[in-house]
């Protein structure tokens, strides 16, 4: 009887976090994602985009050091087979600027990894989260990040993780566990 209580009490618990840390079961129409998305990022659905810029100047980036601090958390609850917006800032702790645009841009990517007996999701099957300007060692930078949820329902652990495209991934990251469940029934 007392296991039951408890196991009742935890169950309440649970749900109670589900709750207040679920996403918006609100539907965006595609012509208004882009006024709900913040000024300071935009979501790159293609990873390779041709760019015309100024030249910037050149930097071995092999020598440098690729660090970084994220402010942020992994919700714990995230709409299955959907678009979810997650909003972290970045703290540039490299040794370089990180450049923007151009040629070998710092964006921020993410991954899946299962929790459970669900099926392996694709490591890096979303779109790349550009920043709004180049940021100079010390600053940081807001961004949400569009991450697209895996459609079977479960436990996964998801890995937030910068990039310096055609460089290297940074090696630190922001992670956590989230069920992923249906928001529209």
């Amino acid at each position: 009887m007392k296991k039951n209580i408890i196991y009742i009490a935890l169950l309440s618990i649970i749900s109670i976090l589900l709750l207040v840390t679920s996403c918006s079961t609100e539907t965006i129409a595609p012509s208004e994602k882009t006024e709900k998305m913040p000024e300071e990022t935009t979501v790159v659905e293609e990873k390779k985009k041709e760019e015309t810029e100024p030249e910037r100047p050149s930097i071995d980036y092999s020598k440098e050091t690729h660090d970084i601090e994220y402010e942020g958390y992994i919700p714990t609850f995230l709409c299955s087979g959907e678009e979810n917006y997650i909003k972290f800032t970045l703290k540039n702790t490299s040794s370089f600027t990180w450049p923007s645009t151009g040629k070998f841009p710092v964006r921020v990517g993410y991954h899946w990894f299962p929790k459970g007996e669900q099926p392996e999701p694709k490591w890096d099957d979303g779109g790349r989260t550009t920043l709004s300007s180049d940021v100079v060692p010390g600053e940081s930078v807001t961004v949400v990040v569009k991450v697209n949820a895996p459609e079977v329902i479960g436990w996964y652990f998801l890995q937030i993780e910068a990039v310096q495209e055609g460089i290297t991934w940074f090696q630190k990251v922001i992670e956590g566990s989230t069920y992923v469940d249906k928001c529209n029934m």
